[in-house]
């Protein structure tokens, strides 16, 4: 196995084991005191492999997470969500509307079906809790910083699991996290091998030799994804990825991002440009399109080449899990090196 598999797996069975310390002290206190009776080894050695182990887990948050039993409806308010259960083979009880709703029928994730699946209505930043509440869910997962409020209108009602991944790392630690909760782990691991041996293999053959960026935003005031953001986290491995989070006010949420001016974006003058437009009424123009209409934009080299590339922002900048990062991968490589991907 590749490098970044080695130091990857490593990550994940220290979150492994940092996720069941609780679960595995109380186990070994009980093995210390007392011994298992004959029946109840012949018991043990019996029981079903796919029976469920309680777990103790901690989310973004810092909150504690007990489960008994194994999750099995689980409620969507952000792709992620839905980006994880697509890996696992499982579908939502339910899931949000707008972008949650548009990866949720993409191609790669459920298509035409998932358009059926029950609706939360409300906005992205406040879900009708009603209708989570009505399909009964024994998990909802959200958004650190956004979905935090739900904890409370949900208690007694659903967990609320609260993630943020800033790195691919962290994407697929949560991604065994929600596998292990669910009783797919072979699902899991299936999904994080193919995710890494698709990266590696990248990693390969990709001559770096070109320089690539994310822009995102709904107009001219636009932002970056920085190589510590979760997209550049991706890009860096393949390309040549100079930007940086240089100043930590700049990015007071350690997210990856920063804002950006057109004549500093001159100055390092990419390649490629990879643009997540994001629109909040009809009849908005794409990112690139209103970029277009100043005068320093035509001075890029990516401008000039017809390599800005408007991508699926629900995917690019919303998936945050290994489906929609294996599909950030595969689209970007095949417009940075046309002839070998």
């Amino acid at each position: 196995m590749k490098s970044t598999r080695r130091l990857v797996i490593s990550i994940l069975l220290t979150v492994s084991m940092l996720i069941t310390a609780c679960s595995n002290e109380a186990d070994e206190e009980t093995a210390a005191t007392q011994q298992p009776e004959p029946a109840a080894t012949q018991l043990a050695a019996e029981a079903p492999a796919d029976s469920f182990e309680p777990h103790q887990i901690v989310d973004a948050s810092g909150e504690e997470l007990e489960f008994s039993k194994k999750v099995e409806k689980v409620a969507c308010v952000v792709s992620l969500c839905v980006d994880i259960l697509a890996e696992l083979g499982l579908e939502p009880i339910a899931i949000a509307e707008s972008g949650v709703r548009t990866i949720a029928t993409e191609d790669e994730f459920y298509g035409e079906h998932g358009k059926a699946f029950a609706s939360i209505g409300g906005s992205f930043f406040e879900p009708n809790l009603e209708d989570i509440v009505t399909v009964k869910p024994d998990l909802v997962i959200g958004l650190l910083g956004v979905h935090d409020a739900l904890r409370e209108g949900l208690t007694g009602v659903a967990p609320v699991y609260l993630a943020g991944p800033k790195t691919y790392t962290d994407s697929l630690a949560i991604l065994e996290t929600i596998g292990k909760l669910t009783g797919r782990t072979a699902e899991a691991k299936a999904a994080a091998e193919k995710f890494l041996d698709k990266l590696d293999e990248a990693k390969q053959k990709a001559p770096k030799d070109k320089k690539a960026l994310i822009m995102y935003g709904s107009d001219v005031n636009f932002s970056i994804v920085t190589d510590s953001g979760l997209g550049g986290s991706i890009l860096k491995e393949v390309s040549d990825y100079p930007f940086k989070v240089n100043d930590p006010s700049e990015d007071p949420y350690g997210e990856g991002s920063v804002q950006y001016s057109l004549e500093k974006l001159l100055e390092e003058d990419p390649d490629v440009i990879f643009v997540e437009s994001y629109s909040y009424s009809p009849g908005t123009k794409t990112l690139s399109e209103q970029m277009g209409e100043l005068p320093l934009w035509s001075k890029l080299t990516a401008v000039k080449e017809q390599q800005v590339i408007e991508v699926r922002s629900p995917i690019w900048g919303d998936g945050r899990g290994t489906r929609s990062l294996g599909i950030l991968l595969d689209e970007s490589l095949a417009a940075l090196y046309p002839d070998l991907f």
